[in-house]
């Protein structure tokens, strides 16, 4: 049985008498745990529960990566453990040998699999601490274990795949247009139609709640109230509940900008629908998606300020290093002297920064924001002396400078020096975390800490000049 991978996944437990809640991340208290894996996140959309499959040379086997910490699975012993091996995120660099990050995942269903650790050959588990386990330790309670080079038919050898790219993360503050250009607002605070003009109209603006799982609640920002699905068909904003099934719906990304709702109780999209007295109505009616089920969304957002931008410089990563000579010169001593020579050498330096979110759309939402800049000295990552200004999410920021070198050198007699200016490319991601304060069209200020952004950086680091000296023979000299 062939299964594909998604290149960023989402582990959850296949289901069974037991079943661990939560989705698989690393413990992360400051201490001499943190890295193990565990299941134990709660939202299938969090930055902590997301993990890069990386390929490797041998087909089949891959790496994988946390991609909040940066670091990578292995195989891991812990001394409070009698059976002692655990799984644990906490590889800097792609192993081998005994503390190979190497695993493969053999499929057993549509989206299941068993994983392996290649090394070993010690099958993944998670594992149910017992309080009178000598060691008993309850931050591994259905932590990732590796001790058996076999496996049961219990579900604590089956992982469920989820692909990263198919969950929705939405603004917290969202305005839906319609396919007739006009925004979706409430007739008497209760019926959600494409009637509105103005993007600042009162009840245009609405409030997405995700659920643990990855699928959202819809809340009126003016009533406070939810979108609920009326007897499979009109959907109306008018639920107060915590826990009705009805209010419970799913978006598909159709574009950068563009979205589809699906009512969960009938698994229908939700198309403007004019019938039965209402006009340009939201109604779950639609078995496939059609240009009556595209909801452009914007955000209702007058301003908006990003502050304390915060760097998690620790588990930051340098990778894809190259080196590459910058510039060559050589020169010639066909004297009997030695010769003191100095060059002046130039190189472009280019540095490249991207900031990034991990909302799912492109909504185009504007604000000048001002970054302190990480960089690559020295093949560690470290704050730079830069700020740089951007106006959106994943906008590229290039800067090039010419820089200029004086290279002093002292000839041998009878030599050629060729001297080669060298330095190393490289690029890094940084996690971070930062604050954004949002002004409504009402004038009401609204404040977020957001985490799961991602600083990409590429910059030349570790520049120095190589030099290369060969004798000449006496006919090379000018008599």
């Amino acid at each position: 049985m062939a299964s594909l991978l998604p290149r960023y996944i989402v582990i959850e437990s296949s289901e069974g008498y037991f079943k661990p809640d939560g989705y698989v991340s690393y413990i992360r208290e400051d201490g001499e745990d943190d890295g193990f894996l565990r299941y134990r996140e709660p939202q299938v959309t969090s930055p902590y529960a997301k993990f890069e499959v990386e390929s490797s040379e041998t087909e089949g086997q891959f790496h994988i990566r946390s991609c909040q910490n940066n670091k990578y699975w292995q195989r891991t012993f812990h001394y409070t453990d009698p059976w002692g091996y655990w799984i644990a995120a906490n590889s800097k660099k792609k192993g081998s040998k005994d503390s190979s990050t190497l695993f493969k995942f053999i499929p057993v269903a549509e989206n299941t699999f068993r994983i392996m650790h290649v090394e070993s050959g010690y099958y993944v588990c998670w594992w149910r601490v017992d309080p009178d386990d000598q060691g008993y330790n309850p931050k591994f309670n259905w932590g990732l274990s590796s001790r058996n080079d076999y496996f049961d038919d219990g579900n604590s050898y089956l992982f469920k795949i989820i692909d990263w790219s198919s969950l929705m993360i939405l603004p917290r503050y969202v305005a839906f247009r319609g396919p007739n250009n006009k925004y979706l607002c409430l007739y008497k605070d209760s019926m959600p139609y494409y009637g509105s003009d103005e993007i600042g109209e009162e009840t245009v603006a609405f409030e997405i709640l995700p659920t643990n799982d990855g699928n959202i609640r819809i809340k009126s920002f003016k009533t406070g109230k939810f979108f609920r699905c009326v007897n499979s068909r009109w959907i109306w904003a008018d639920d107060t509940s915590t826990d009705n099934v009805d209010t419970f719906f799913r978006a598909v990304k159709f574009g950068d900008q563009k979205i589809g709702l699906i009512y969960l109780g009938n698994n229908n999209y939700c198309k403007r629908l004019t019938d039965e007295g209402y006009g340009n109505a939201l109604a779950a009616v639609a078995t496939y998606a059609t240009n009556e089920t595209e909801m452009m969304v914007e955000e209702p957002v007058l301003t908006r300020e990003i502050y304390d931008v915060r760097y998690d410089l620790d588990n930051s990563r340098v990778y894809g290093e190259e080196v590459r000579v910058l510039a060559q010169f050589s020169a010639t001593n066909i004297t009997d002297e030695s010769s003191a020579r100095e060059f002046m050498v130039g190189y472009t330096d280019i540095k490249i920064s991207s900031w990034k979110t991990d909302l799912s759309l492109k909504l185009g939402t504007k604000t000048t924001m001002k970054f302190d800049v990480p960089f690559i000295f020295e093949g560690k990552v470290e704050m730079s002396a830069e700020v740089r200004s951007v106006v959106e999410w994943g906008e590229v920021s290039e800067t090039i400078t010419n820089l200029e070198f004086v290279h002093n050198t002292v000839m041998a007699p009878m030599s050629e020096v060729t001297v080669n200016l060298v330095a190393t490319k490289a690029l890094c991601d940084v996690p971070f975390t930062y604050k954004q304060r949002d002004v409504l069209h009402d004038g009401s200020s609204v404040l977020s800490e957001v985490k799961g952004g991602t600083y990409y950086g590429s910059n030349y680091h570790s520049v120095q000049f190589v030099t290369k000296e060969e004798k000449l023979s006496s006919s090379d000299s000018i008599k």
